[in-house]
Order: structure tokens, then C-alpha cells, then sequence
């Protein structure tokens, strides 16, 4: 954290670069927000932390020979080692508390600094700092899980088979992931400065954020687990937000095929997320099955979208309007 001398020498400099780009203030603002976010030793801590458990289960050890398998096979398998620890953890826990915390005191520090009074005193209007702020760390976060996912790829290709072409093959599932990466990074980052702007203290949004992050991923497993069955009679599921991201994850991934339907890591997401149940999908002219489980389908993935996308909008409107009608004193 910059000392309050520091961040007023800061905003001087912002301001007088605003002062001689007058047509372009939101690219001096979001130019000198991101470096602010962005230095390689953060940016590659961030990167540790977000591999951790991804690659624990990529170096487990396993009984598998690559070079006798088909290159589909070879690459669903590679695929379905990363498919939880990316949603639960990569682009879970870690992405979303990243954002939080250092999207967190983007505007509230200006606030409880007072930089803000300095900043609106010129020819620039509140919601284009907002808009400064939210476009620099949306890029941070786009650039970290664009990084995190194409040396992932390589690492687990190179783990199992250094076969090129089998990172070809795990590109849908990349893709995939990637595209569930940017709606997360979207949603977050609306939440994170919504509550930036709205609060003072620089700590209050950090802890909300973190609440949006824990509650999701970690507090409705729990509350599924002590409740069972009572879960589907009370029909929870529709205030579950750990549910309807992990059914949006799973769009995403049958949206490109990314994956073979199996039990391998269905289960995982029936277990945690109730995402499957546990009956086999079975073709009822012929009788056979098909493979992989039967979706719960509480929600369609669109819907579970929307709602989240709802919970963001709402947020960031209410976070603009808030940095629109608040009053600052010098």
C-alpha cells in the first residue's frame, strides 16, 4: 500500500497526464491503473498460486501408456485430470480471490485517501474513473488466465507425452475453459469494483468479495453435505451460486465437445456441485447406455448464466450510482 504523500504524488502525475491527453482520460486512467496492478513478481505469484493444485494432480502418478493410445484418448485423458482443480480452484478460489483483493481498494483507497476530491475536481466525470479502473483490472485478470491456461497446457502435455500434438487435441478443452475464465473474470470484477465504490474503508470490500468467493465454491457443499436429500425437498438449488457456476463450467465444456461423457469426472461434479445425479444416460429405444451421468438440470446452464450475470449488473449499477451521488469533502 502507497503511503497517503505517495498516492497524492501519484494522482498528481495521473492528472497531469489527463490534463495533456484532455480527449482520452479513461486511457491515462486505465494505463496507469493496470501498471499499478501489473509487476512480474506479482503477476507470477499469482501464477504459482493458481497452478498449485492443477499441477499436484497432473504429476500424481499414473499407469498410462501414451504412446499406445490414440491421440483422442491420449488428450481426453489429459483433459479430465485438469477439468475440477481448474473450476474449483484455478478459476475458483484463486482467480476470483485475486480480483477481490487487489481490485478491492481501487476506488475505496481514492475515497479514504481523498485523491478521489482531486481526481472530480478536474474535467473528468465519476463513472469514467469507474470505467478507467474496471477495464485495467479486467485486462490483469484476462491476461493472468490466458497465461496460466497455455502453460498448463504445455506443462501436462509435457508431463504425460511431449507430444504436440496432443496439445492440439486438449485445445477445445483450453478453449473451453478459457471462455468460462473471461465470464468469471467479467462477473468479479463487476462485483469487486461495485463494492469498491460503495464502501469507504478499503478492507470492507475485500472481505465481501471474499464472502462472494468462499459462499459459492466451499459454503453450499458443506450445506448439501449436512442436509442431503432435504437439499432437492427444499430446493435449494436455487439460491445455490456454487451450483449454477459449476453448471455454467459444464456448458461451456459441452458447448465444444471438450470432454467424452463419463463417470471419471462427472462424479465429481455430481458429489460437489449437483451438477449430474448418479443414473446413467440411457438411449430408452434400444436400451442402451450411453455413457456418462444424467444432468439434474434444475436450471439450464443459460439460466444459471443470467442469474449470475443479474447479481454483477445490478452490483455494478448500483456501484456506479453510489460513486455518482457520494458526496467527498477535501
Amino acid at each position: 500500500m502507497y503511503t497517503f504523500k505517495e498516492k497524492l504524488q501519484k494522482t498528481r502525475q495521473r492528472l497531469k497526464q489527463i490534463n495533456q491527453n484532455k480527449s482520452y482520460p479513461t486511457l491515462v486512467l486505465i494505463e496507469e491503473t493496470f501498471y499499478d496492478l501489473f509487476s512480474p513478481l506479482k503477476f507470477f505469484i499469482c501464477m504459482c498460486l493458481m497452478l498449485i493444485y492443477p499441477l499436484i494432480e497432473i504429476f500424481a502418478p499414473v499407469d498410462l501408456d501414451f504412446s499406445a493410445i490414440s491421440i483422442h484418448h491420449a488428450a481426453s485423458f489429459i483433459a479430465i485430470v485438469m477439468t475440477f482443480p481448474l473450476f474449483f480452484w484455478t478459476f475458483g478460489i484463486i482467480l476470483t480471490s485475486i480480483i477481490g483483493f487487489f481490485g478491492a481498494p481501487l476506488i475505496s483507497e481514492e475515497i479514504n485517501n481523498g485523491t478521489i476530491v482531486i481526481l472530480i475536481s478536474k474535467p473528468i466525470k465519476r463513472y469514467k474513473i469507474f470505467l478507467g479502473k474496471y477495464i485495467a483490472l479486467l485486462i490483469f485478470a484476462l491476461l493472468l488466465s490466458f497465461c496460466t491456461i497455455f502453460l498448463l497446457g504445455w506443462i501436462s502435455v509435457l508431463r504425460y507425452s511431449g507430444n504436440i500434438f496432443h496439445f492440439f487435441g486438449i485445445s477445445p478443452f483450453l478453449f473451453s475453459v478459457l471462455l468460462y475464465a473471461v465470464v468469471i473474470s467479467l462477473i468479479f470484477v463487476s462485483i469487486t469494483l461495485a463494492f469498491s465504490s460503495i464502501f469507504k474503508n478499503p478492507r470492507s470490500p475485500t472481505i465481501v468479495v471474499f464472502l462472494f468467493v468462499i459462499i459459492p465454491y466451499i459454503g453450499f457443499f458443506f450445506l448439501r453435505e449436512l442436509i442431503h436429500f432435504d437439499y432437492v425437498n427444499l430446493q435449494l438449488y436455487h439460491f445455490d451460486l456454487g451450483y449454477h457456476l459449476a453448471n455454467v463450467y459444464v456448458m461451456f465444456i459441452e458447448l465444444f465437445n471438450a470432454l467424452p461423457p463419463s463417470i471419471g469426472w462427472q462424479s465429481t461434479f455430481a458429489d460437489v456441485y449437483s451438477v449430474y445425479s448418479y443414473l446413467g444416460i440411457v438411449d430408452a429405444d434400444q436400451n442402451i447406455v450411453l455413457g456418462g451421468l444424467e444432468k439434474t438440470n434444475y436450471y439450464l446452464p443459460s439460466f444459471s448464466l443470467l442469474i449470475w450475470l443479474i447479481i454483477a449488473v445490478l452490483l455494478l449499477l448500483y456501484g456506479i450510482f453510489s460513486l455518482q451521488k457520494r458526496e467527498f469533502s477535501s
